[in-house]
């Protein structure tokens, strides 16, 4: 066996120290439980117990009686019904069916958009046609035999039309 010398130390390491901490927390509350026990002041706490429990199992057992529907409502109210197995496999597809209504409302906005545009673009093309219509109908004001004539009249240039019938040269 081996000897140590004085100058020695044993040193413990974090976990076995804080093992024999726990221990100690143990014991002490185990001593303070059966001091308790002894004393007669754990019997109030037990009858408590007791009393919470039967109450626990009375509910239950109302629970139980009730119709399978009104369980259902008063999940569906409460919320319960969110932690139920039969719907926990169903958030998959919740969640799928969520996507997909948000991608048709997302076209659906997208389509209106759209439809408003290209009725807007309507409303610029029929102003540009009649536009267009008045701008023809002042060209021809402005070029036609009678409007050429006063035009030269207002500058003083005197021109005559001819007395005969224009030839065609084909």
């Amino acid at each position: 066996m081996t000897e140590y010398h004085e100058s020695e130390y044993f040193t413990d390491s974090q976990e076995e120290i804080a093992e024999r901490e726990a221990q100690e927390t143990l014991r002490r509350m185990v001593r303070t439980e059966i001091r308790r026990v002894q004393t007669g002041a754990a019997d109030a706490d037990i009858a408590e117990d007791i009393a919470r429990e039967e109450e626990q199992q009375t509910l239950e057992e109302k629970k139980a009686k009730r119709p399978r529907w009104i369980m259902w409502i008063n999940s569906v109210i409460t919320g319960d019904i969110l932690l139920a197995e039969e719907v926990e496999r169903v958030y998959t597809l919740l969640t799928i069916l969520g996507v997909i209504f948000f991608a048709s409302i997302a076209t659906i906005f997208g389509a209106l958009q759209r439809d408003l545009r290209y009725n807007q673009l309507e409303k610029e093309v029929v102003l540009l046609k009649e536009q267009a219509i008045r701008t023809s109908e002042e060209c021809y004001k402005h070029s036609s035999h009678s409007a050429i004539l006063r035009k030269l009249k207002e500058r003083g240039i005197e021109i005559e039309d001819p007395k005969s019938q224009p030839k065609i040269v084909k």
